[in-house]
């Protein structure tokens, strides 16, 4: 029931819970009914779109994550600078590098979440084309 939320196919799993189960192949996203009819081909989101989707996900939080501690640390710049009463060279270049040693995993995750995006595309239109793809190694 929940695999089918957000297609087009609900109605079919919440009559399947009066008349029989449904089944559903993980590989291509086909649904059948309990007696082996084929009712949707390629309705249903795989497995491997599942996973991608999850990882896809975890990298955004992530991303999103190392984005607060940049601001952070663009604080700490902005402190380290305007914020003293002498400036020191020393002082200045350190906060610049912990600022910008900062975005380094901003931009590292952000890169897997596109990644990750465009791979997902690329499985939903092969499955609904009928095809299956394998999904990428991460």
């Amino acid at each position: 029931m929940r695999r089918l939320r957000w297609t087009r196919y609900w109605w079919r799993g919440v009559t399947s819970l009066f008349t029989g189960q449904l089944r559903i192949c993980p590989q291509c996203g086909a649904m059948y009914s309990g007696e082996g009819e084929l009712l949707a081909a390629g309705a249903i989101e795989t497995d491997a779109e599942r996973r991608l989707s999850v990882y896809r996900k975890d990298m955004a939080y992530l991303r999103d994550a190392f984005g607060a501690v940049f601001i952070a640390a663009e604080f700490v710049v902005i402190w380290l600078i305007a914020g003293t009463e002498s400036m020191e060279l020393a002082k200045v270049v350190a906060a610049a590098s912990v600022g910008a040693g900062s975005l380094v995993p901003f931009f590292y995750f952000g890169r897997k979440a596109r990644l990750a995006k465009r791979d997902l595309k690329q499985l939903r239109g092969a499955r609904q084309r009928g095809q299956i793809l394998q999904p990428p190694q991460n």
